[in-house]
């Protein structure tokens, strides 16, 4: 059943100005679909020296996610993150296993778990954090946690659809992106961050960043789409989904100026970058594809 836009801008706009502005923008245009890929055309335009925007190159992942499978299950993995993945004590982890239509533990394992390990159900680790290995053999702390969190924000989108993009952070590892991988890559998109609020609840902030925002305005609907709307039932807004779209990555980051990678009110955030050649592929009019 789907949810009036009242109830919708009730959910998402609770905690800031900024969230509140973003969603009757959302309300009043439509909420549009999955991701914002913009064409060189408009004005987007390589980064130099690609290779140097983190002394680690990135990883490669595809965001295909659901949606609702993230946010219905998000409670139950922050549990599981308490302890070992592989303690048998881990009633977490046996809930998200007996959800065999569920693959937001497949995810979680891709994340955190270092690249070929096998975590429960035979899920294999991509190794995209280096900062969660340990989640083998002990519970995570508070900090890995929001690690492991922000990794799984930026592979959600409603539509399922894979859509390849690279990872750079200092809370990310090298697997899976060669220089000469990351060179068609250079297309800066977000900057994000998982944290608890003053109340302690989880939150998202999202800084969708320059390249991507000027020639395609409407990329802050486009990845609160992603984050925040049902694929279940396409259109609604998923309560409660806590994700944040700021413009303001100039007062709240801060760059190291040795491997480029940023931090976010005072968390690693990931940066996610598109490629060259997808962007091409979707064309330059469309701001909307998955």
């Amino acid at each position: 059943m789907k949810t009036s836009p009242e109830l919708q801008l009730k959910d998402l706009t609770a905690m800031t100005p900024h969230r509140s502005l973003l969603l009757a923008a959302v309300i009043g245009s439509g909420l549009l679909t999955a991701g914002c890929l913009a064409g060189t055309e408009d004005g987007v335009r390589p980064i130099d020296d690609v290779g140097l925007e983190s002394l680690e190159l990135g990883d490669h992942g595809t965001n295909s996610l659901g949606t609702d499978d993230f946010h219905e299950h998000a409670d139950m993995l922050w549990e599981a993150a308490d302890l070992s993945i592989n303690a048998p004590e881990n009633t977490a982890v046996a809930a998200l296993l007996a959800d065999t239509g569920s693959r937001t533990l497949a995810y979680a394992i891709r994340c955190a778990l270092p690249q070929g390990t096998k975590g429960p159900g035979g899920h294999a680790g991509w190794g995209h954090l280096k900062t969660t290995a340990s989640w083998a053999t002990r519970g995570l702390t508070l900090s890995e946690k929001l690690d492991l969190f922000t990794c799984m924000i930026v592979n959600i989108n409603p539509k399922e659809t894979p859509v390849e993009i690279r990872l750079t952070g200092d809370s990310i590892t090298s697997n899976g992106m060669s220089y000469f991988n990351s060179i068609n890559f250079n297309i800066e998109e977000a900057l994000w961050v998982a944290r608890l609020s003053d109340t302690g609840e989880r939150e998202y902030i999202v800084w969708p960043l320059d390249e991507i925002v000027l020639p395609c305005p409407n990329t802050y609907m486009s990845l609160l789409t992603r984050t925040c709307t049902s694929g279940d039932n396409p259109g609604d807004a998923i309560p409660g989904c806590n994700v944040e779209m700021r413009s303001t990555p100039d007062t709240d980051c801060t760059q190291n100026p040795v491997t480029k990678n940023w931090s976010c009110l005072g968390r690693p955030a990931i940066k996610t970058w598109l490629s060259t050649l997808k962007v091409i592929a979707a064309g330059p009019k469309d701001c909307n594809v998955p």
